[in-house]
């Protein structure tokens, strides 16, 4: 037990309410209640898909959509938990109430999931997803960095920030799909050091509809990078 663990007791990182120190770092039923990520999953994105034995399908809507430019985006991803319960307030409270101590459980669960799907695509380095210079300057951080720092700590991975915004774009749920992809285009670049690599692997909280990991993943392949994966913390689920 250290100082700053009796002046900022550890709290649970799902529920936000403090846990026995010494004892555990997530309250057991919190993390009995998270849905992990299981087969049968999507193919190209992971999101897990909802099939039975009379409608059996390898890809979820939105990759069925996308199938002939999938070779211009990521290669493959995963994801730790579908988002949904108790992680959406864990993911919230982590962003926006500066809950920076959650790292290292995300980083530790993401690594006990996917470790061996990480060594099997040996990246060459994890990439952070980017945010705008004024949104990290309000949040203080960006998430995606801390995560790949946790994750690239336990597997031993350099991480490299080969992404950067360049322009600030308003939130994007309520804009098309297109109108989306078009705005992300615009306003993320790769710096030149990027073609230094031919495997990478994208590290972020959140996958949704999957327009920023395509888009990042394009601009990387444009300046060189061969493969490129990605890991996030949750994901929604595929519907077949």
């Amino acid at each position: 037990m250290n100082i700053l663990e009796w002046i900022y007791p550890p709290r649970c990182p799902l529920c936000g309410e403090l846990v026995a120190m010494n004892r555990e770092k997530v309250h057991k039923v919190c993390y009995k209640n998270l849905i992990r990520v299981r087969e049968p999953l999507c193919k190209h994105c992971g999101k897990p898909l909802m099939s039975d034995e009379e409608k059996i399908v390898e890809y979820c809507q939105d990759c069925r959509r996308r199938r002939q430019n999938l070779d211009k985006g990521f290669d493959q991803g995963r994801a730790v938990w579908v988002y949904e319960g108790q992680i959406q307030k864990s993911l919230m409270d982590y962003k926006y109430k500066g809950m920076k101590s959650y790292t290292d459980f995300y980083g530790q669960e993401a690594v006990r999931a996917w470790g061996s799907w990480i060594r099997k695509k040996d990246p060459q380095v994890l990439v952070p997803v980017p945010i705008h210079s004024r949104k990290k300057r309000i949040r203080g951080f960006n998430q995606a960095e801390l995560l790949a720092g946790s994750i690239g700590k336990f597997m031993d991975i350099p991480v490299d920030e080969l992404l950067c915004r360049k322009r600030w774009t308003e939130p994007q749920k309520a804009v098309s799909g297109r109108e989306r992809r078009h705005n992300l285009t615009k306003s993320i670049e790769a710096v030149d050091r990027a073609g230094d690599y031919e495997r990478v692997m994208l590290i972020d909280d959140i996958y949704t509809t999957g327009s920023t990991m395509e888009v990042c993943a394009e601009i990387l392949k444009k300046k060189g990078v061969k493969e490129v994966y990605f890991l996030t913390i949750c994901i929604g689920y595929g519907n077949g």
